[in-house]
């Protein structure tokens, strides 16, 4: 049954998206369409694994809002990657 996600959780994952906003801030401007390594992905991919698993607690990662996010691209530039990250704290802010 859904319910509400625990704040330890969405801080857990705010901070992790921070982490890597600040890997891909760097590069922005000179790399950004560039494919993000693949070390950076993987972060990625298990960020959104995690927050995957929440749904069951947290009815708003089952909105309709939400599909679009869960498909992790495997060919991934910095800027895609970034608006993603975005895109998820500022979702994430809004459930605290």
């Amino acid at each position: 049954m859904a319910g509400v996600l625990p704040e330890e959780i969405i801080l857990q994952a705010l901070e992790r998206c921070l982490q890597l906003s600040q890997t891909i801030v760097p590069r922005l401007a000179h790399e950004g369409t560039s494919e993000v390594p693949r070390e950076v992905l993987e972060r990625y991919t298990a960020l959104m694994q995690d927050l995957h698993r929440e749904k069951r607690r947290e009815s708003i990662l089952s909105d309709e809002s939400w599909e679009w996010i869960w498909d992790v691209k495997e060919k991934s530039n910095y800027l895609q990657l970034y608006g993603r990250l975005a895109w998820i704290n500022y979702n994430l802010f809004d459930l605290l």
